[in-house]
């Protein structure tokens, strides 16, 4: 016996409904939560990055992309203290010079300037508790506050 082709449609139909409605009508066992997003790290610090502690101990200060990584660096006052300071610009010369009060005050640490990428520490001696800036000479603009305190 053969069937006609058109037979064959409501047969399949009545087969293929209830599987449909049944996965329409299913409760989601899952439910769909994005990943998280992973920023790539910034080789710039924002503005207003402080100096941390070196693994010597030491302050942290480094020069990155023409300008200073930390902007705002506190340290003891009546304590000499060492600066590890970073060039991380390579082929290009940075220093740190120190000034109390600001960039025309009097100077209390100056380096040479030194192409990076390397590190200098410097010994930097006891500061009177008050506010410093530190400057690279090189370049106009790059500067950074220091409190002791």
């Amino acid at each position: 016996m053969r069937l006609a082709r058109h037979s064959l449609l409501p047969l399949l139909a009545a087969l293929l409904v209830p599987i449909l409605v049944g996965c329409a009508t299913a409760p989601a066992t899952w439910t769909y939560a994005p990943a998280p997003s992973k920023a790539a790290p910034s080789a710039v610090a924002s503005a207003g990055a402080s100096a941390a502690a070196s693994a010597s101990g030491n302050i942290q200060i480094t020069a990155s992309g023409v300008k200073f990584v930390e902007t705002d660096v506190a340290v003891p006052a009546g304590t000499a203290f060492k600066i590890d300071f970073a060039n991380n610009d390579p082929s290009t010369p940075h220093d740190i010079v120190i000034h109390k009060g600001d960039a025309n005050g009097p100077i209390v640490l100056d380096d040479k300037p030194f192409p990076g990428v390397a590190t200098k520490t410097f010994d930097v001696p006891a500061l009177d508790a008050g506010a410093y800036v530190f400057v690279c000479t090189v370049h106009a603009g790059m500067q950074g506050n220091m409190t002791a305190g």
